[in-house]
């Protein structure tokens, strides 16, 4: 690897002018840039670079993947620079810049959390509404209204449990953001409207309140809980320590609960009907064209992660309306990918690409995930992206013409189609047909060019491999195919071979004899070599470099030399959970390049010390 690629880099991306913050964590450089366009241009160039796998372009980041070398190559980078020592002065410029992309960073922060309980509420709203329709349930019974309030509860509880995921993104106290919007839909606030409804004036010490209703709601416990968190920081700068655990939460509750009610709720109700009767009326005006143009860009919007400024209007219509337009539109780009995906395969003369295109349909089909096939198939070959926008564009058109509805917030696959059961449940089945034959055909017809699609690879010195060599599960839990990785960098398989664990346990042990190579100073990844030759990085979680090392503990150090058994690193599993984090784990070899194959043995539920990988030489 080249000395001097560090400093290579910094030139490419326009210099340390232009770059307003950088980090990095076990595998890639982490830059934002003042003006992004001249990194964009230069993002062949960056690739081509020795040393460098890939660039990934993602939540206004301008993620340069360079493997286990890249603290040397940061260090290369910033030598010589006042970048790490102007780093308050660089965030700044980046607030003034980038305010939309951090404002999407915020939203996504806010929503993620909560992205699971929306898919399974979905899907098990719309099963409940199936075997109504076919008369399986009665309307009338107690059973029908059991599954309806746990099916629906997620909607009716959103502003509390938004409040939670807010407190965490702003850093401020998460119960009291809950209780906060808890007080705004308790029965007793509830009876101060009368029947009167929304509208409702009452006073509050002399005070003038107009009274909303707050359940299902999304902006007003945004709004409050972003005020809370400044509120909370000026209390704790003059209240004294031995006094805040009882006047923080009181003065917090006492100031915000009226407020909330008084300002920040009517705002953020009267701004969501705003956006929903916006949506609606063009829905209303021409859906054909409204859906051609969202079923089109809306795989383009989930590359530079813009899709989180549209999901809370879309929850917020499921919410307050009982459906929505946009989701089934999000569903036609879905399908679109889908049929791209498959064009891909039958185009693709690369055995393992095929491998990794049937994996990236079926994450569509089952889990409505698009992201293994859009950085994986879509942006690597760039022809199948313009297939799948057209099969988007052209499905999109259809179910926005027809005016398809969905009736909970879900993500687009066969699983999730009992969410659009209704008068236009055929339309709807109908657009997502064309948009994935329309994908298949355009990504077959223009064909893909794999000639151009290899990524430089790491060429730095490493151990020649000797021998073939089973590498043994370090952690126990779930183990799935590295292309079901949540990370596209790992999931794209350009870092190297491997395999992703959901974790069981927090418990690291080495997977053969050899030596510890690299171990990041946060604990969240290690680097091993085997006696053998073969390189394995083990990365915890997703994005968990952020937590600087809290909750995990190492127990080697870099250079050691370690047994097959040893316990390496140990995780608080549950606490970086409960912190919002991902824990998913990658196992990669990283010098898959010098075997023959890299082979996955067992998938499935596994215990550390059982065999799973083969690498043969």
């Amino acid at each position: 690897m080249s000395e001097n690629l560090g400093k290579k880099i910094l030139s490419l991306v326009g210099g340390q002018d232009n770059i307003t913050n950088i980090t990095h964590c076990a595998t890639r450089l982490r830059m934002r840039l003042a003006n992004s366009e001249i990194a964009h241009k230069n993002k062949a160039k960056i690739e081509s670079l020795d040393g460098v796998i890939s660039v990934v372009e993602k939540a206004g980041q301008f993620q340069v993947v360079i493997g286990p070398a890249v603290p040397q190559i940061y260090d290369q980078l910033i030598e010589n620079t006042d970048l790490t020592s102007s780093e308050n002065e660089h965030t700044a410029k980046e607030e003034n810049t980038n305010w939309f992309l951090k404002l999407m960073d915020v939203i996504g922060g806010i929503f993620t959390p909560l992205l699971p309980l929306f898919a399974g509420s979905g899907v098990f709203r719309g099963l409940v509404l199936l075997a109504t329709q076919l008369n399986w349930l009665s309307t009338s019974s107690s059973t029908y209204h059991i599954l309806t309030v746990a099916s629906t509860a997620v909607f009716y509880f959103l502003p509390i449990m938004l409040a939670v995921t807010a407190a965490e993104k702003f850093k401020c106290d998460k119960f009291v953001a809950a209780a906060i919007m808890g007080a705004l839909i308790m029965p007793e606030f509830m009876k101060l409207m009368g029947s009167t409804g929304n509208g409702t004036v009452v006073h509050f010490f002399g005070i003038p309140l107009v009274l909303m209703t707050y359940t299902s709601t999304v902006v007003p416990a945004i709004l409050a809980t972003w005020c809370l968190s400044y509120l909370e920081k000026w209390l704790r700068s003059w209240i004294p320590t031995n006094l805040q655990l009882l006047f923080v939460p009181l003065i917090s509750l006492f100031v915000m609960v009226p407020l909330t009610a008084g300002v920040f709720g009517p705002f953020g109700v009267y701004v969501g009907e705003g956006i929903s009767n916006v949506i609606n009326w063009l829905m209303n005006l021409n859906g054909w064209v409204a859906g051609a143009l969202i079923g089109g860009v809306w795989n383009i919007f989930v590359i530079f992660g813009l899709q989180w400024a549209v999901n809370p209007v879309m929850i917020n219509n499921i919410s307050s309306l009982g459906y929505d337009y946009i989701v089934p539109l999000t569903c036609a780009a879905n399908f679109g990918m889908a049929g791209a995906t498959l064009g891909t395969f039958v185009r693709t003369k690369d055995k393992k690409m095929k491998a990794y295109s049937i994996s990236a349909l079926l994450s569509i089909f089952f889990a409505g995930i698009t992201e293994p096939a859009i950085y994986g198939i879509g942006i690597r070959y760039k022809k199948p992206l313009v297939g799948a926008v057209a099969g988007g564009a052209v499905g999109g058109a259809i179910i926005g013409g027809m005016k398809a509805k969905a009736f909970a917030f879900v993500f687009g696959g066969l699983t999730t189609l009992p969410a659009f059961v209704g008068k236009t449940f055929i339309p709807y089945c109908i657009g997502l047909l064309a948009c994935f034959v329309v994908g298949c055909v355009v990504t077959m017809v223009l064909g893909i060019d794999e000639n151009n699609t290899e990524q430089a690879a790491d060429k730095s010195d490493s151990v020649q491999p000797v021998s073939d060599e089973s590498i043994l599960s370090p952690i126990s839990g779930e183990i799935e195919d590295l292309t079901q990785a949540h990370d596209p960098a790992f999931a794209d398989g350009s870092m190297g071979d491997g395999f992703v664990i959901e974790p069981s346990s927090g418990d690291v042990y080495a997977p053969f004899d050899g030596e510890v190579t690299m171990l990041f100073n946060t604990k969240h990844a290690i680097g091993l070599t085997s006696d053998n030759g073969v390189q394995v990085m083990i990365h915890i979680g997703i994005d968990t470099v952020k937590l600087n090392g809290e909750y995990f503990e190492s127990f080697v150090k870099q250079g050691d030399k370690i047994k097959q058994g040893q316990k390496l690193l140990h995780f608080d599993l549950n606490e970086i959970k409960k912190a919002g984090y991902d824990c998913s784990t990658v196992v990669i070899v990283m010098n898959t390049k010098d075997y023959q194959s890299v082979e996955l043995l067992n998938a499935g539920k596994n215990d550390h010390g059982s065999a799973t990988l083969k690498v043969q030489v």
